[in-house]
C-alpha cells in the first residue's frame, strides 16, 4: 500500500489510517462527528494525497486524454477543470478524473480503484503522483483559508477552475473542485513543501474555527450532497449508466476506453438505477422491498450526523428509482427505507456565501 507523504504529520495529530484504492488515507482523527461539523460549519483540512496524478504536455495530452476519458477533453480551456471518468474496457468505472489545463500542462488527478494510472500511463505522459502532495480544505469558511495562503485573487476562481501560484518559492496549484456541497479547494504542491503547507493550512483552518478531517466525514458529506464517490457506489455498482453518470460523458464522441460497452448499456437502458435512501432500514447489503416485491439492494450506507438518520444509496429497479417512496427492508414489512432527493441537507456555504 502506498503511504501518505505526510503520514507522520497526521499521526502526531491523532490520525487513524485507512485505505482507498490501494493507497493510504487519513480516515479520521478519532471524532468523525466533530470533523463533519467542522466541514459543515467552518473549515476542515483533509489529505487527498491518495489520488494518482498523471501529467502531460498540453500539446499532446489533450488529444491523448480525449481518446481515453469519457468527456470531450478537446473542449478543455486553459485554467479550467473537467470532471469525468476513466472506464475499464468492459465499461465499469475505474477512476473519477479531474482534468486540469494549466501552465502549458494537462494534469489528470485520479480518484482510482487501483493505485495505478492504468492506460493514462501511456501517450507521452508521466506519473507525477510522487511529485505532489494534495491537501483539501472544505467548508463555508474554506475560502478564508485559500485567501490566507494565496491572497484575494482566489475570489476570481469559479467552480472547476485551477490557478497556478507560488508557495515557498515553488509552483503550487489551487483547484476549486470541492465535492461536499460546501466551498472546497485542493492545494497541490511539491512533496518537499507538503509539511510546510499542511502546517500553514492547519493554522488557518483553526483560526476559522475548524480542524483536521478524515475521509470518513468527507464521504458522508459527499453522499448527502449528491456527489459521486468512486470508493463507495463506484466500487459496488460500476456501471456508469446505473450510476446516473451520463453527465460525465460525451456520447457524441466516437470512442473512449470502455465506450463500446457503455454505449450498448445506454442504448439498452438501465434496468436499475442508483437512488438516494434514508431510514432505519438502510444498511449495506439490505434488500429493498415494495410490499412483497424485491426491487433492489442498498449498496452504500452511512450515518448522517446532521439528519440523525441512516442514509445511503440503493440500486433499485428503474420503475421505482425516484424520490418519495415508502419501502421496506423486509418483504411485507413496515416502511423503514424512504427514497429521497439529493442534496439531503442545505449547504451552509450557499446560505452564508463568501462574507468578507
Amino acid at each position: 500500500m502506498r503511504e501518505l507523504p505526510l503520514k507522520d504529520f497526521w499521526a502526531k495529530l491523532g490520525a487513524n489510517f485507512g485505505e482507498l484504492g490501494g493507497a493510504q488515507c487519513a480516515a479520521n482523527f478519532g471524532n468523525p462527528e466533530a470533523e463533519y461539523s467542522a466541514l459543515r460549519n467552518s473549515a476542515a483540512l483533509c489529505d487527498f494525497s491518495f489520488v494518482r496524478i498523471a501529467e502531460f504536455p498540453e500539446s499532446d495530452g489533450i488529444d491523448f486524454l480525449d481518446g481515453k476519458l469519457a468527456a470531450n477533453i478537446l473542449k478543455l480551456r486553459y485554467g479550467r477543470i473537467i470532471d469525468t471518468f476513466l472506464a475499464y474496457p468492459d465499461g465499469r468505472i475505474a477512476a473519477e478524473a479531474f482534468v486540469a489545463n494549466i501552465d502549458d500542462k494537462v494534469f489528470a488527478v485520479l480518484e482510482s480503484l487501483e493505485d495505478s494510472s492504468g492506460p493514462l500511463a501511456e501517450g507521452g505522459g508521466r506519473d507525477a503522483t510522487g511529485d505532489f502532495a494534495v491537501l483539501s480544505v472544505d467548508g463555508p469558511r474554506a475560502w478564508e483559508v485559500a485567501r490566507d495562503i494565496f491572497g484575494s485573487d482566489i475570489f476570481n476562481l469559479p467552480y472547476l477552475a485551477v490557478e497556478k501560484y507560488e508557495f515557498e518559492g515553488e509552483p503550487a496549484y489551487l483547484m476549486r473542485n470541492g465535492k461536499t456541497g460546501e466551498f472546497g479547494y485542493s492545494f497541490a504542491v511539491p512533496a518537499a513543501n507538503a509539511e510546510k503547507l499542511a502546517q500553514r493550512l492547519l493554522e488557518s483552518v483553526k483560526k476559522a474555527g475548524g480542524m483536521p478531517c478524515g475521509t470518513d466525514a468527507h464521504a458522508v458529506a459527499r453522499l448527502e450532497s449528491g456527489f459521486f464517490n468512486i470508493y463507495k457506489e463506484g466500487k459496488s455498482v460500476g456501471n456508469p449508466i446505473e450510476l446516473c453518470l451520463q453527465w460525465m460523458a460525451d456520447f457524441s464522441k466516437e470512442s473512449f476506453t470502455g465506450s463500446g460497452a457503455i454505449f450498448k448499456a445506454r442504448e439498452a437502458g438501465a434496468a436499475a438505477r442508483i437512488t438516494a435512501v434514508r431510514g432505519a432500514g438502510v444498511s449495506a447489503g439490505a434488500r429493498v422491498f415494495d410490499g412483497g416485491c424485491d426491487i433492489g439492494e442498498v449498496k452504500v450506507a452511512m450515518r448522517s450526523t446532521q439528519l440523525g438518520d441512516n442514509i445511503g444509496l440503493a440500486l433499485i429497479k428503474s420503475d421505482f428509482a425516484y424520490p418519495s417512496l415508502e419501502l421496506s427492508s423486509a418483504a411485507g414489512g413496515e416502511p423503514d427505507i424512504f427514497t429521497v432527493s439529493r442534496p439531503m441537507t442545505v449547504s451552509e456555504s450557499l446560505v452564508r456565501g463568501m462574507q468578507q
